[in-house]
């Protein structure tokens, strides 16, 4: 077994990207190209991102390597070994032209965190047809202070049998749904209308003018622009972090 690197150099840093320079290139991938006839490689995956790891089961970038092995079984035998070690990685074995000779994982765990996930999905869902439901119940109830005494909620569903009461499960899930979207619409914006409050107190008009330099200097292709721009960027970014403080 050897081990490659995926790509044939570094990631551009966050700083260039944020600055949009022109130079700055993305790496290509030269891991299949040193795979010979009759090897396997084998590449490492979060199981639930698809992000890149190592055998080791960390995060990588740039560095993302590789292991090439002289048979299948080699490549099985060892992908097993890592993914008992470190269950939230996926391996994918690739012969040389690229192919996919099957992923392997530790389906006893991925599959035990897909059924917590899953039961947790539900009981949300159960959550939010409950609220929803007793929304519907209530503006009922209201209805028949307005306008009368007419056929009570539990008739009306009675009446038409299990579709009423499907219909009234997925009216009150819709509803739910709705009601907690608005929620979470009403808390961002208020959120966001308090940090452009506080970006106010603690940005000045004369510092404001000059971090506004930023939209010109982005993406220049001087150096020196693009190092202030940096230099304003990370300035921008201090006083951000000191009104979420307050």
């Amino acid at each position: 077994m050897r081990e490659v690197r995926v790509f044939d150099g570094d990631f551009p840093s966050y700083e260039r990207i944020l600055a949009g320079d022109p130079t700055a290139v993305f790496p290509n991938e030269i891991w299949l190209q040193q795979v010979q006839p009759g090897e396997f490689a084998v590449r490492y995956k979060d199981f639930k991102t698809g992000l890149a790891r190592n055998p080791a089961g960390e995060h990588v970038k740039s560095s993302e390597i590789c292991r090439i092995f002289s048979s299948l079984e080699e490549a099985r035998a060892d992908s097993r070994e890592v993914v008992n070690d470190h269950w939230t990685v996926r391996c994918f074995i690739y012969d040389h032209t690229g192919a996919q000779a099957g992923p392997i994982s530790n389906n006893k765990k991925v599959n035990r965190y897909a059924v917590v996930a899953y039961a947790g999905m539900l009981l949300w869902l159960g959550i939010f047809a409950l609220v929803g439901m007793g929304l519907i119940w209530i503006v009922f109830k209201i209805a028949l202070v307005v306008l009368g005494p007419f056929p009570s909620i539990h008739e009306l569903l009675t009446s038409f049998g299990w579709v009423g009461w499907t219909a009234y499960a997925i009216a009150g899930l819709l509803l739910g749904i709705l009601a907690c979207y608005l929620r979470i619409q009403f808390i961002a914006k208020r959120r966001v209308d308090q940090l452009h409050g506080k970006l106010k107190s603690v940005i000045t008009p004369e510092e404001k003018r000059r971090f506004e330099e930023l939209n010109r200097l982005h993406g220049s292709k001087d150096p020196a622009e693009r190092d202030r721009f940096v230099k304003l960027a990370s300035e921008y970014q201090q006083k951000v972090r000191e009104a979420l403080k307050r």
